[in-house]
């Protein structure tokens, strides 16, 4: 009897396991990628540079105080940031829109009249961004765009205090109030610096818009960095759903790389990359704010802040979004731009330079005599081929000058991977950005030469 009652219970003990190996099997779903083309969720954990948060590439780049007939510009962030940081650190609430009660004289008087400081982005922000960025009660707002903020120098220890919202494009404007503990010694230091500014004269475009250009002429060094390339390697990892599917083609102007549907090229000459993916659909009806919610994440996945951006242009129309590269404070122009156009449920394309500044080479800079705002008005009105109907804005920059693209006999072996930053003046100009190249002054007026 014992050893029937053994052979019965290892039997019953085999069956048993044998009904639990079974239920594993069937039960079994094995752990694979997710490959659903929904929110970048394909980006690989790889990183070629920094991760963000949005306080770094939503920021001013203009801050401008105006006084009876004079008005005072800077565009250093040691100048701007202390009061926006402060800004920051306070609670913006009641906000109500008064466009309708302000006439167009009341609305220049509230955004540009006396003591008025204007904080200048560099596009227009959605509400729903700025509130990543600021303390805002914006319950009540939706879908609502601005690109500047105004306060006045005359703010006092008050406890609460006004500052406006502007739409310069349309003349929208909405009031609303803060608690301005935090800003006050922020703003006495405005007080206390505006007149180091650059003295600007007020011009008004075709458009209505206002511009403010330097009375004098302006000098700047020409900046040279040496540079160091992004790794492609990395770049194709982060933005390919399987990279060992990924096949790789080298020609004489570049490489190129696909997984069948995708496609990555690498331009060696002009240090870019351009990826396409055909496999989403288009959608033009993405808002502003989740344009650049999405935009912003994709870049982040995979730590695509290898220097400093900030965001300059969000077109929902073509369900774009782009932050240009910034040095000494001042826009960077030609291959110096993250972008990114977003389909329905995936990154429809995605551009980027394939370089980042490592350190700056000051023995090599020489200093550039910008001609002064009124000389640059008055040769853009001589010049027949300029439409001024077509000039959205005029401001000074750098433009990008690869020393592959320079006449010379040097021959270090760390010299092609040197970029030399040169200051212009640059007018976007319709849906382009075009140099005015003071070098090729004429009777009739200036050349403007295309730069993106």
């Amino acid at each position: 009897m014992k050893s029937e009652h053994i052979k019965s219970i290892i039997l019953s003990t085999l069956v048993a396991i044998s009904l639990v190996l079974s239920y594993s099997l069937l039960s079994y779903q094995p752990a694979y990628d997710v490959m659903q083309n929904s929110n970048y969720d394909y980006v690989q954990n790889v990183s070629i540079g920094a991760k963000k948060q949005y306080k770094d590439v939503v920021v001013p780049t203009e801050l401008i105080v105006h006084e009876t007939n004079n008005h005072y510009l800077t565009t250093k962030q040691n100048n701007i940031l202390p009061l926006y940081r402060a800004l920051q650190k306070t609670e913006i609430s009641s906000f109500s829109n008064i466009t309708s009660k302000t006439s167009l004289e009341n609305y220049q008087g509230i955004t540009k009249g006396k003591n008025k400081v204007e904080i200048i982005f560099p596009t227009l922000i959605p509400i729903e961004t700025l509130n990543k960025v600021l303390n805002i009660d914006s319950k009540r707002l939706q879908n609502v765009l601005f690109d500047r903020m105004i306060i006045s120098l005359s703010t006092k220890q008050d406890d609460s205090t006004k500052i406006y919202f502007a739409n310069e494009s349309l003349n929208v404007l909405y009031e609303a109030i803060f608690d301005n503990s935090e800003v006050i010694s922020a703003v006495e230091k405005v007080k206390n610096n505006y007149d180091h500014y650059i003295e600007c004269s007020k011009f008004e475009l075709d458009s209505g818009k206002f511009i403010y250009l330097p009375k004098k002429t302006v000098k700047l060094k020409t900046i040279e960095y040496l540079t160091s390339d992004i790794a492609i390697d990395k770049l194709k990892d982060a933005i390919f759903y399987d990279p060992s599917k990924v096949r790789k083609e080298s020609s004489s102007s570049g490489d190129t790389f696909t997984d069948g549907t995708r496609l990555m090229t690498v331009s060696q000459l002009n240090r870019s990359l351009t990826f396409v993916n055909p496999t989403t659909a288009e959608d033009n009806s993405q808002s502003s704010s989740s344009l650049v919610e999405r935009s912003f994440g994709f870049i982040n996945q995979h730590g695509g802040w290898t220097d400093h951006y900030v965001l300059t242009s969000i077109e929902p129309d073509k369900s774009e979004v782009s932050f240009r590269f910034y040095v000494n404070n001042l826009p960077v122009y030609k291959n110096a731009t993250i972008s990114t156009k977003l389909g329905t449920d995936d990154v429809q394309t995605f551009k980027r330079p394939l370089y980042k500044f490592e350190y700056r080479m000051e023995k090599n800079e020489s200093e550039v005599e910008l001609m002064s705002g009124p000389q640059i008005m008055e040769v853009i009105k001589k010049n027949k081929t300029i439409n001024e109907s077509l000039i959205k804005d005029i401001s000074i920059g750098y433009e990008t000058i690869f020393n592959s693209e320079k006449e010379t006999t040097m021959s270090q072996p760390y010299y092609s991977r040197a970029v030399e930053l040169k200051p212009v003046w640059i007018i976007h100009y319709g849906d382009t950005y075009k140099k005015i190249d003071q070098d090729m002054l004429s009777r009739i007026g200036v050349n403007i030469v295309g730069l993106e």
